[in-house]
């Protein structure tokens, strides 16, 4: 943790957003670039462009990175320079030449970060956020029966379960997080503004499916129409579904917090303090925590998936710095994720407390009485049931326990629906996605 840092992300909430920096570092970017340059090379390679040689493993020295780029003024020039520089220097000297040859700079960009995109969702935020509604689910099933109040309006309503309202979460939860499991990121591997003119000259080939076979092979769906851009609506679909997730992060927490304002719940902190002067407090603060961050990373990743649409004719690079807080916006719903979770496992439930308060609104049964009564025949039992309601309550000698519909059942269940969601294999890339190549 660095004190002296601008970010929080690099500061006070550095250890638990750590597992994104292998994706969203600069370091992280910059490898990328020299992987994609060195496959991209090896490729040449292979189709007897560049000489028959073997592409050496070449490391990332950020210092001379940056030095060359401070020099250059351009970073995938400067991965380039780099590149060539250590094959004169170590060999083969004869594949320096051909070292990012055809290419645009745009094309190691866009496939670099979509390789690290992919690697980011798939072995970190799917997992985080699959385990959050697990957690959830399980949380739902333990609470299947614990018989509450349900409230619409912030007013009593009907009797429910904790466990059913908990269920809902879990599954909408588990439903964005298959989704997102199923989008692949998408890049573009075509020249200068996506005519393949380039390589053209290098070979007499299909390009354009040689090199949609190549972004292939790195997991990541090819786009077959460019500008010098990949399109921006496959990223904008995975930040939207990030978006989603957020807010069920954030709805949930507002819910719990509410609850426990109920006193239908506790967050206990054991040994930590809540507040500097009032000793008995004990204070949601992971949970507030989890809505702030998923707030801030909503607030992100909305002006990410909307102006990352946008470029200026073929290109303008006002999207670059706009693409590098890619990472900030993930890493605080990777926060928020933990800290949710974090609070589920200090929460205890108050069942008593839940089934006292229920049984102080036997009101809340006014709506089995009106439906009872219309059935045994009385057209007005409805009204005959509102006008009986004096000051908001009613009294009636039915068990709410007996009007829980099947809120048991439908808490019970969902931890099965939310294995068969987030178990599910995510599909395949379209094959219309690279007909046009074909």
């Amino acid at each position: 943790m660095s004190f002296d840092a601008i970010s929080p992300i690099d500061g006070r909430y550095r250890r638990e957003a750590e597992p994104l920096d292998r994706y969203f570092s600069d370091r992280a970017l910059m490898s990328a670039r020299v992987r994609v340059e060195a496959e991209y090379l090896g490729l040449l390679v292979k189709l007897g462009v560049a000489p028959k040689a073997k592409v050496p493993a070449v490391d990332t020295d950020m210092a001379a990175l940056e030095e060359l780029e401070g020099r250059l003024g351009h970073d995938v020039k400067a991965v380039e320079v780099y590149f060539r520089e250590r094959l004169l220097k170590s060999g083969p000297r004869a594949l320096a030449p051909f070292v990012h040859l055809g290419l645009t700079s745009e094309d190691t960009n866009s496939l670099s970060f979509a390789i690290l995109l992919k690697s980011a969702v798939g072995e970190v935020l799917v997992p985080a956020y699959s385990s959050l509604a697990r957690s959830i689910a399980g949380l739902a099933a333990k609470e299947a029966s614990s018989a509450m109040v349900a409230r619409t309006h912030g007013r009593p309503a009907v009797p429910t379960t904790f466990g059913k309202e908990m269920a809902v979460f879990a599954y909408r939860l588990a439903e964005r997080v298959s989704r997102l499991n199923g989008l692949t990121p998408m890049a573009k591997f075509s020249g200068a503004v996506g005519t393949y003119a380039s390589f053209g000259l290098l070979a007499d080939v299909d390009w354009p499916a040689v090199l949609s076979n190549f972004v292939e092979g790195f997991g990541v769906e090819p786009a077959p129409y460019s500008t010098q851009v990949a399109p921006g609506e496959r990223l904008s679909d995975i930040l939207h579904t990030v978006i989603n997730v957020n807010q069920l992060v954030a709805s949930l927490a507002r819910d719990l917090w509410l609850y426990q304002a109920l006193d239908y719940l506790r967050f206990v902190r054991p040994g930590k303090v809540s507040s500097s002067t009032m000793p008995q407090k004990e204070n949601p603060v992971d949970l507030e925590n989890a809505e702030g961050q998923a707030d801030v990373s909503t607030s992100l990743l909305v002006m990410l998936a909307y102006r990352l649409q946008h470029t200026r004719l073929q290109r303008d690079l006002s999207d670059s710095v706009v693409r590098r807080m890619v990472g900030q916006g993930l890493a605080h719903s990777l926060i928020a994720c933990k800290r949710l979770r974090g609070s589920l496992s200090s929460m205890k439930v108050e069942r008593h407390t839940m089934l006292d308060d229920l049984r102080r609104h036997p009101e809340i049964l006014a709506e089995r009485e009106q439906i009872t009564r219309r059935l045994g025949g009385d057209a007005e039992g409805y009204e005959k049931v509102r006008d009986s309601i004096g000051g908001g309550r009613y009294t009636t000698a039915s068990d709410p326990l007996l009007y829980l519909g099947r809120s048991v059942d439908l808490a019970m269940s969902c931890t099965g629906v939310v294995d068969r969601l987030l178990d599910a294999k995510a599909p395949k890339p379209s094959p219309d996605a690279t007909s046009a190549s074909s």
